[in-house]
């Protein structure tokens, strides 16, 4: 091996080195955690971590961090969901959707619009959330991967959550379900449906749902769940996991489902003059569970005979009640509008397709229609000057024979218009004469011939014997042409060895099968 080659060598493999990320690994861990769910986990992995990330990034790593960031944002945060002013800002997220469209990773483009459709959702921008999504749905049902397929569900599940469908919501967690690939998934899955039940008035089947869950203390949405289920059965058990959830993530909206258990509670044990105070220092963030302790408050209060407050409570649960009405149906005439626009564009996209395909095979249909007409009237003219070049080589054949006249000049002139056809279509006749002469005037052989030789050849014989070619070509349908310059061979008396010879045939067995395929062409 030269010097060069080996300069060569060393250059491809540093270059392959090159393209390979040294922070790769570190990156995939932190996404490989959050595809399992294990948001809190891969946060606290990627905050130890990041210090060990090789500087100066790439383009791809510094995308790829930026899109971390954003991932983990979703499962990270500690304030009020619906007032963060990093939720209306997509500017970073649509950065990635443009660089992940250019450079076609079709996963993390996926992620990049759920992503998207979450921040839009969270920040009251539904039409545009309902479009990312499907955006993310198209792209995910293209490909095979569970963990996406879950994390599409799981999104769609949140949506339903948010618009009280729950009927909807626990048929979609059946679905989520059946893309689970770990303990984690399922109890995602159990969490979500024992919410749906519990939010659907069906506590006993709540409650057997989550009994289904392995027992994550680290988990605030299995814990918040828990404790507003099971606050009127397992008293002590769920004050601590509210208390816990309250302590750890005050401004979550877990924290809701863990005040919702502190008021049950307090009215399971009679302690109904803590619940506005608690209320008053621990005010609860989303509509829904407003609602329900509204409903739970106008319930307790008329039931104590306190009617006074129930009927303020109950005021406030109508009107409550008719805001979130009122949304839901605005949602819902969102949604559908946004499916029907995606549908619209979705249909035009595809009859834009359609149309395309069919001035596509009109083309192609005009190209073979006059290719044809020029091949019909390309063999038309061949078959023309080969009549004539036949005729006119008879009629020299006769008059060189006949001796009672002097017929030179007329000889010449049929020699000039043989020259002249023949010159016309050099490649076909000059080059078949020569490959005619070859075999019949020098005694050569055709072993160094093509497919196109074949054909040369066998065109400028029907100049002199088309009858011959042309009851070969009749007796022996799909005939090709070397086969037809065999049995041209074998109809002229050759026999085996002359055949063998002209034909650069060394094998006895090799002749037999070619006259057996050719025997095996006669038309029955």
């Amino acid at each position: 091996m030269t010097k060069k080659s080996i300069i060569i060598i060393l250059l491809f493999v540093l270059a392959a080195c090159a393209d390979k990320s040294e922070n790769q690994q570190l990156l995939d861990r932190v996404l490989s955690l959050c595809l399992d769910s294990e948001y809190e986990m891969a946060d606290e992995f990627y905050t130890k971590h990041k210090e060990e990330l090789k500087l100066p990034l790439s383009e791809t790593d510094s995308m790829y961090t930026v899109f971390l960031g954003e991932l983990l944002s979703l499962n990270t945060i500690e304030d009020d969901v619906f007032s963060l002013p990093q939720f209306i800002d997509t500017t970073k997220i649509n950065t990635l959707i443009d660089y992940y469209t250019e450079h076609t990773d079709k996963e993390k483009l996926a992620l990049s619009y759920l992503i998207k459709s979450m921040k839009l959702y969270m920040s009251s921008r539904q039409n545009d959330g309902v479009y990312c999504f499907k955006q993310a749905e198209a792209l995910i049902n293209s490909f095979n991967n569970n963990t996406l397929r879950m994390m599409l569900e799981s999104v769609r599940v949140s949506y339903l959550t948010n618009n009280m469908d729950f009927q909807s919501g626990l048929t979609l967690v059946d679905d989520m379900m059946k893309y689970t690939v770990n303990q984690k998934g399922r109890d995602i899955c159990n969490i979500s449906k024992a919410f749906f039940y519990m939010a659907g008035g069906n506590a006993d089947s709540a409650k057997y749902c989550m009994q289904l869950c392995s027992v994550d203390t680290t988990d605030y949405s299995y814990l918040s769940r828990y404790a507003w289920i099971f606050a009127n059965d397992d008293t002590t058990k769920a004050e601590q996991y509210a208390r816990k959830v309250l302590s750890d993530k005050p401004k979550s909206l877990h924290s809701d489902y863990a005040k919702l258990a502190i008021v049950n509670i307090y009215i399971q044990r009679g302690q109904i003059t803590d619940i506005e105070p608690f209320l008053a220092s621990h005010p609860l963030y989303g509509s829904f569970t407003k609602m329900l302790c509204l409903e739970t408050l106008f319930n307790c209060y008329k039931q104590n005979g306190d009617y006074e407050k129930a009927v303020y409570y109950g005021d406030f649960l109508n009107k409550m009640n008719h805001v979130i009405i009122n949304y839901i149906t605005d949602y819902k005439v969102s949604q559908n509008i946004q499916k029907i626009d995606f549908e619209n564009s979705k249909l035009k996209t595809q009859n834009f397709i359609q149309l395309l395909i069919i001035i596509f095979i009109v083309l192609i249909v005009i190209c073979v229609l006059f290719i044809y007409r020029q091949r019909r009237g390309y063999e038309n003219e061949l078959a023309v000057n080969r009549q004539i070049l036949k005729e006119s080589r008879d009629r020299v054949e006769e008059l060189k024979a006949a001796t009672s006249a002097d017929n030179t000049k007329e000889i010449s002139r049929l020699q000039a218009k043989i020259s002249e056809i023949e010159n016309r279509y050099a490649e076909l006749y000059s080059e078949g004469k020569r490959l005619y002469e070859q075999i019949f005037v020098s005694n050569g052989n055709s072993g160094q011939w093509n497919k196109k030789d074949y054909e040369r050849f066998l065109e400028y014989y029907k100049t002199i014997d088309l009858s011959l070619l042309a009851q070969i070509e009749d007796e022996y349908p799909g005939i090709n042409p070397r086969q037809t310059f065999y049995k041209l061979l074998a109809s002229k008396e050759y026999d085996k060895p002359s055949i063998m010879k002209i034909m650069a045939i060394q094998e006895d067995v090799t002749f037999r099968a070619l006259k057996s395929k050719v025997e095996s062409l006669r038309r029955k």
